[in-house]
């Protein structure tokens, strides 16, 4: 039976012993390759959004050797709550999208945005505006609006572009009172 390097040398009385579930994991990459035909880039990105959502199996040629995300997923007793949840065991691939990630990438597009919007004429800062957009891509499978957000970047004013990305990444933020 396998024991933990943190142990005590000393054999606990085996009647005190309790017995743990873990549920554990390692991702493996499965990637496949496609093609759609739409009008424009949106259309086309919705369009493989849905055929993906649909049908996942399309996705066929696994890379074993590209493992990523070693993880606890869930450590519980007697199939109660979790003791123990999302425990990254890989330093190099942070549970995806995983709360805490998530947390971090809502809470720098608050601060992001906020800055930007405190400097004024927001047009001047173009690759600050380029990260908040990015952020949004990056929270779009998560947050509600995000995807919205990004896509308006294009089409409004920076400075009220700014001002909405500020109040939504707060808002969804439990600082902000959101999620």
């Amino acid at each position: 039976m396998p024991t933990s390097p943190l142990a005590d040398t000393a054999s606990p009385d085996p009647h005190d012993l309790r017995t743990f579930q873990v549920v554990a994991a390692r991702d493996v990459p499965v990637y496949g390759a496609f093609t759609v035909e739409t009008a424009d880039p949106d259309a086309a990105l919705a369009q493989a959004k849905a055929m993906l959502i649909s049908d996942a199996a399309m996705l066929n040629e696994a890379e074993p050797e590209s493992t990523h995300s070693l993880r606890i997923i869930a450590l519980q007793e007697d199939d109660q709550d979790p003791l123990f949840a999302d425990v990254a065991l890989d330093p190099d691939a942070p549970l995806w999208p995983g709360p805490a990630f998530r947390a971090a990438v809502l809470a720098t597009t608050a601060s992001l945005a906020q800055l930007v919007a405190s400097l004024g004429e927001a047009e001047a800062y173009p690759n600050d505006l380029d990260r908040l957009a990015a952020n949004l891509r990056l929270l779009h499978l998560d947050c509600d609006g995000a995807a919205v957000l990004a896509a308006a970047r294009s089409t409004q004013a920076p400075e009220a572009w700014v001002e909405q990305v500020m109040q939504w990444a707060w808002a969804q933020t439990d600082v902000g009172g959101g999620k």
